[in-house]
């Protein structure tokens, strides 16, 4: 048996103590493991033919996620309806980017339950939205 003291230890690399066995870089206690980062993954877009937009002065008290709305234009207003009750309404600018960029198109409406309440238009079947007016 070697006993060494620290100022006089041995200046080898130590190949009698470690034979027969390798290092294994992976295996090592003094490497830190960062997972590598997953490959960047792109969100599905919400679908060409569908919007959600959420309900201005909502009264939602008794709809379910699902049910079918209904949407009556009258100039810049647009009204969200279930049955003939009044369930909300789109905010000015949406009803005027809806009919510059959907108008003549059929849609239409269900209610999403969600926070803030929200309606969910389908565009493709239904009531068709009116165009938008031509500036004079």
């Amino acid at each position: 048996m070697k006993i060494y003291d620290e100022e006089n230890l041995p200046f080898d690399d130590g190949d009698e103590d470690m034979s027969g066995y390798t290092v294994v870089d992976d295996n090592s206690i003094f490497k830190l493991f960062v997972p590598e980062p997953e490959e960047e993954t792109i969100a599905s877009p919400i679908p060409q033919n569908e919007q959600t937009v959420i309900l201005s002065d909502p009264s939602v008290a008794k709809l379910h996620d699902g049910d079918e709305l209904t949407l009556r234009f009258c100039g810049e207003d647009c009204g969200v309806f279930f049955g003939d009750k009044k369930v909300g309404g789109l905010r000015p600018a949406y009803v005027k980017k809806l009919k510059a960029e959907r108008g003549g198109q059929n849609a239409r409406v269900f209610y999403k339950a969600a926070v803030p309440p929200m309606a969910r238009i389908v565009f493709g079947e239904g009531a068709p939205v009116p165009a938008e007016e031509p500036q004079a």
